[in-house]
């Protein structure tokens, strides 16, 4: 299955999967991104981790354990 198709129906299945997504329009954290949408950082860093595991975002700054920049893949 294409990348394109596997992340289109990833961000179909959850609201805020899809808000997360479009907030990487540049480097951001999970607190950034919570802030913006009114929402809990557990949730945000969960979803960003999901999304790393499937490989559709990049985290910039692995080894720092407290503010970890995310991209678009």
């Amino acid at each position: 299955m294409k990348k394109e198709l596997q992340l289109e129906i990833f961000l179909k299945k959850s609201e805020l999967r899809k808000e997360v997504w479009k907030q990487l329009d540049k480097p951001k954290t999970a607190s950034e991104i919570a802030k913006d949408l009114k929402k809990h950082r557990s949730s945000i860093s969960r979803v960003l981790l999901d999304m790393e595991k499937k490989g559709f975002v990049k985290c910039l700054n692995p080894e720092d354990k407290s503010f970890r920049c995310y991209v678009k893949k």
